[in-house]
């Protein structure tokens, strides 16, 4: 009887799926949660959906970011366009007579469900748009542990 008991635990383990998407909230007022399925709901609720196993690379990516607009002396790219997993960074460099801005919009597409969040605004200065995306890896890193 043990030996089916146990069997039949294992087998409920191997079904279960682990959770493939980490869900962010946008404004940061909520923790990460993890799904299995994105859907509408969440969008409208301002989750941004990020694949699980790809959320390490887009940190990373967000620090690059990040770096760039603190750097006042450095030149800005262009453009730019970073495809991580089912998440897409792109960047049009936006000059003004003051200073060189970006404009950073990423979305993401999981489970035909689109979600989409302007990460930089080049109306707003890049010393803010550096704050907001450094407290927004903050809060991702922490929410993560």
């Amino acid at each position: 009887m043990k030996h089916l008991l146990l069997s039949f635990l294992l087998l409920i383990a191997n079904a279960c799926a682990a959770q493939k998407y980490v869900l962010i909230d946008k404004k940061m007022s909520m923790p990460i949660s993890y799904t299995n399925k994105v859907t509408l709901e969440q969008s409208y609720k301002n989750l941004f959906a990020v694949e699980k196993s790809k959320i390490r690379p887009f940190i990373a990516e967000l620090e690059k970011i990040a770096a760039i607009l603190s750097d006042k002396n450095k030149a800005k790219p262009e453009t730019f366009d970073v495809i991580i997993g089912k998440t897409r960074i792109i960047g049009l460099k936006i000059p003004l007579a003051a200073e060189e801005r970006l404009d950073v919009v990423i979305s993401t597409d999981c489970d035909n469900t689109s979600v989409n969040m302007h990460l930089s605004d080049a109306k707003l200065s890049n010393a803010n748009n550096a704050y907001f995306i450094t407290t927004w890896i903050k809060y991702i890193k922490e929410s993560l542990k």
